[in-house]
């Protein structure tokens, strides 16, 4: 388990100061190159706070910074912060600016562009999809030019670990189009971006750490298919896979020429129900499919045993996970009396909805049609384009069932708060009062065991009305290649580039 993944309680951390992130690679680095990482679909745009695209924030972690940031354990870290405090009432945080830190466009950043940026974020005319996130701000003062001072509404335990997710990115206050020439404070600035090819970083000589970022040039391509990056990996074509597929962990074990870098992911992967649209709206159906669905055996057949199974929406490096996997053992007997008390004696017919190029989501659905047919239900394997998926099911709700995979976050509301009933992110459109309490009471809880409590009795909620079909915390696989030094896992989705290289050799 990670220690310290999560912000407890935002007593935890009152005042922090530190000249710069732990960041000292064990090698002596080299300065210097390029480097290419193969990355899986396009990103959605590079304005950090238009998106919630996991492929997204693992390009523009290059381009921007955050008031706060994480390390590998998840502990919460100074980024263009030095310093913060809070009030002991929890309504008043102060951030204290490093001085000098410049944006790409040759500006000094202050305290205006931080005080600018959240009030972008909020503004409903920029839809910011994590707008909800730091909505419990209820004004921003900036008593001179490097503090800032954020006055909130009610204490808000996620509040500092939110600050650390790439959509809380500081941007200056003048640029417009973010989307297309973004403009950041980040160790790389933008090049170019070529759709279907490539988005191309160079190094940003002013960058506020010394002697950071080390290489000259990176390179992010874009490769859906993924035998094809594995195979550009191999030839050295590219110099990192993000992510490799589990079946080809155990043969690269095997290469000289490539290293495995792994770690346990901070995330989850489910079969998310529409809880709105017939059958799922019947719990009995939706409990149907969880004894129907043998996790144990997607996770062989569809991820070569890399990952565990889940009851709930938690992944198990979580201190605040409750180990709920006994819950729907698999027993398609019971699934088919389920179904025939729901009224469907003879089954149904729905539609899956696969998200392309995400092989591993694909492999999931397939497997799980295999285990549904053997219940009566028949399933029609549809495949989106990660843009339409996105429009279609996760911002439309125009879907019946989808495979998908929840990225970790620093602290559990977040991570929870999604099947709140009013949420904009509440996809499977979960309604249940007592867990709307829930989910409100711990988010303003600042007693560690008490959160702990709460969140335990949401996920027992969560699985006993089967919201979705909770199958596995993967294991994350990155395929490097032998000269690259420095490449780190995090629990959330971004990589950060400014302390790798590359040898000679």
């Amino acid at each position: 388990m990670r220690k310290g993944m999560l912000i407890a309680t935002l007593f935890l951390i009152l005042a922090v100061s530190c000249a710069g992130p732990a960041r000292t690679p064990q090698a002596k680095p080299v300065r210097g190159g390029t480097l290419v990482v193969a990355i899986s679909a396009n990103p959605d745009g590079l304005d950090p706070h238009k998106t919630v695209a996991a492929v997204t924030f693992e390009v523009v972690k290059s381009i921007y910074d955050t008031l706060v940031e994480t390390d590998p354990q998840g502990n919460l870290v100074p980024g263009l912060a030095e310093k913060w405090e809070a009030s002991s009432d929890g309504l008043r945080w102060t951030f204290y600016l490093r001085k000098g830190v410049k944006f790409h466009n040759g500006r000094e950043m202050t305290s205006a562009d931080v005080k600018a940026s959240f009030e972008r974020i909020l503004n409903p005319e920029t839809k910011a999809p994590r707008a909800k996130d730091y909505s419990v701000i209820q004004s921003i003062e900036t008593p001179d030019k490097y503090t800032v001072v954020f006055n909130l509404k009610e204490p808000q335990a996620a509040f500092l670990s939110n600050l650390a997710y790439g959509w809380a990115a500081i941007v200056p206050v003048e640029e417009v189009d973010l989307r297309n020439k973004p403009v950041g404070t980040g160790p790389f600035r933008f090049v170019e971006w070529v759709p279907d090819s490539h988005v191309k970083l160079e190094r940003f000589p002013d960058y506020y750490i010394k002697d950071q970022p080390y290489l000259d040039t990176v390179i992010f391509k874009i490769m859906p298919d993924p035998a094809a990056k594995l195979a550009a990996l191999k030839a050295g074509e590219v110099d990192v896979v993000d992510q490799v597929p589990p079946q080809e962990v155990e043969g690269l074990k095997n290469n000289p020429e490539i290293k495995l870098i792994q770690a346990p992911t901070n995330g989850i992967y489910i079969m998310a129900l529409n809880n709105a649209r017939e059958p799922f709206n019947k719990k009995e159906v939706r409990q149907a499919i969880s004894y129907a669905v043998d996790k144990k055996g997607v996770i062989e057949a569809a991820q070569w045993g890399q990952g565990t199974p889940i009851g709930s929406h938690m992944p198990p490096v979580s201190p605040f996970y409750v180990d709920l996997t006994d819950k729907y053992p698999y027993n398609p007997d019971k699934a088919r009396e389920l179904l025939a008390k729901a009224g469907y004696p003879e089954g149904f017919e729905v539609t899956l909805i696969m998200p392309q190029p995400y092989d591993f989501h694909i492999r999931n659905c397939e497997v799980i049609a295999d285990y549904l047919k053997k219940i009566g239900i028949k399933v029609k394997l549809e495949t989106y384009e990660w843009g339409m998926w996105l429009e279609r099911v996760y911002m439309g709700r125009d879907y019946q069932a989808t495979c998908i995979g929840h990225t970790g976050r620093l602290d559990p509301d977040p991570f929870l708060n999604r099947y709140v009933s009013d949420s904009k992110e509440n996809y499977m459109n979960y309604n249940n009062p007592r867990y709307d309490e829930i989910i409100r009471q711990a988010a303003v809880t600042t007693d560690f065991q008490k959160r702990k409590e709460l969140y335990i009795e949401a996920q027992r909620l969560l699985a006993e009305d089967a919201v979705a079909l909770y199958l596995m915390a993967p294991l994350w696989t990155v395929g490097v290649r032998k000269n690259v030094e420095g490449w780190k896992i995090y629990p959330i989705d971004i990589f950060d580039l400014r302390t790798v290289y590359k040898t000679s050799g």
